[in-house]
C-alpha cells in the first residue's frame, strides 16, 4: 500500500497529520493487525510501541520473532516516510534482526534512527 492509497502523506510537512491518522494508514495492513503505534516521528527517526498479546505471539507464549521484526521494520519505515521528496517512494532492501530475549508480555517499545542518508539508500538502526 502506498502512502497515497491510504490519503496520507506522512512526509516532514505532515507527519504529525500521518501519525493523528495512523490507523486509517494501518487498516487493513500487517502493522495494523499486529497492533503498531507510532508515538513520534520525523526525518530519520521514530518511535513507536506494541503491545506484546495474544495476537503476536506464537502458540509457546512468546512474542513472535516475525510478530517483532515487522514492528522494527515499521519503525524504520516511519524514520523513513519524512525523508522522502515528492514522488519518491521506498522499500526495505536488507534487514537483520537480533533477539536478546524471549517477551511474553507487556509494551516493547522501538526506537529507530538513520546512521546513513545516501542518494539511494538508508541504513536505519532500531533499538
Amino acid at each position: 500500500m502506498s502512502d497515497q492509497s491510504a490519503g496520507i502523506e506522512p512526509r516532514a510537512a505532515r507527519v504529525a497529520e500521518a501519525i493523528a491518522n495512523q490507523e486509517a494508514f494501518f487498516a487493513n495492513s500487517f502493522p495494523g493487525m499486529l497492533g503498531v503505534k507510532i508515538v513520534e516521528a520525523g526525518p530519520g527517526h521514530c518511535v513507536a510501541t506494541l503491545e506484546v498479546g495474544s495476537t503476536v505471539k506464537h502458540p509457546g507464549g512468546y512474542a513472535h520473532g516475525g510478530a517483532i521484526a515487522g514492528f522494527g521494520d515499521t519503525a524504520a519505515a516511519w524514520a523513513t516516510f519524512p525523508t522522502l521528496d515528492d514522488g519518491e517512494i521506498f522499500t526495505t532492501i536488507e534487514f537483520k534482526s537480533n533477539f536478546m530475549t524471549g517477551v511474553t508480555g507487556g509494551r516493547l517499545r522501538a526506537e529507530a534512527v538513520a546512521v546513513h542518508r545516501g542518494r539511494r539508500t538508508m541504513v536505519i538502526e532500531v533499538n
